[in-house]
């Protein structure tokens, strides 16, 4: 199967990190339920988007440090680009800033959400999960980092996810669309770093994130899902 990761961020190999670079967490994450993925980048903020929606059997969105609400031509694009993907049928997952620009793209909404950010480990709770979300599981801690949220689902979306703090923490629509606003790719130590890089905006709610870090999170049942998703000979 072959799956293309839109990647929102940049692709320079000046920059560097301590920490992989999200398209390789996401195939650390999944390698292990499709060892037969082929996997390939678009960096969204650089490249062109394929030219044909159809070039892939599935595709990824990424998290990033957007918002559906910046005015920025490469944005334009991917939205478009979406609604050519769920048109052709073609599966297609949204983590976080993904999961808000699947939804903004066909017909939902997201707001920046007044009553500050989700951060460090959320617990979530499921809600009438398709049968393809193996293993089933009634809550899951899953690690995040947001402030926007969607509120508004697109239509003929169920919800799947959600927490006290964001209603809707994940929809799907099966075998098109799959869309989780928490970070199933991500680290305790990434999302430490980024809760200290960010610990001005963040503001109240540090130390409780922080310390919230110490609980085990459950990102590799969720990757799970993804594999499924794709692919349910993967169950």
């Amino acid at each position: 199967m072959r799956i293309c990761i839109l990647h929102i961020g940049f692709a320079n190999p000046a920059v560097t990190s301590k920490h992989q670079p999200s398209p390789i967490r996401f195939q650390n994450l999944l390698n292990p339920f499709m060892q037969d993925a082929q996997w390939s980048v678009v960096n969204c903020v650089e490249d062109r988007l394929p030219a044909q929606a159809d070039k892939y059997d599935g595709y990824l969105i990424t998290g990033g440090k957007y918002s559906v609400f910046d005015d920025l031509p490469w944005q334009y694009q991917l939205f478009e680009f979406i609604r050519s993907v769920y048109q052709c049928h073609i599966p297609i997952v949204g983590i976080c800033y993904g999961h808000q620009a699947i939804a903004h793209a066909l017909g939902g909404k997201v707001e920046r959400f007044t009553g500050g950010w989700g951060v460090g480990i959320n617990q979530v709770t499921s809600h009438d999960l398709a049968d393809w979300m193996q293993p089933a599981q009634q809550t899951l801690n899953l690690l995040a980092m947001h402030q926007d949220q969607v509120t508004q689902m697109p239509a003929g979306s169920k919800r799947y996810l959600s927490s006290d703090f964001c209603a809707i923490s994940g929809f799907f629509e099966d075998r098109r669309l799959l869309a989780i606003q928490q970070h199933p790719e991500f680290t305790p130590e990434l999302c430490q770093d980024l809760i200290e890089q960010r610990k001005d905006r963040i503001g109240d709610i540090y130390n409780e994130a922080m310390d919230s870090l110490a609980t085990s999170h459950n990102g590799g049942i969720v990757g799970q899902w993804i594999a499924h998703f794709y692919d349910p000979k993967t169950i």
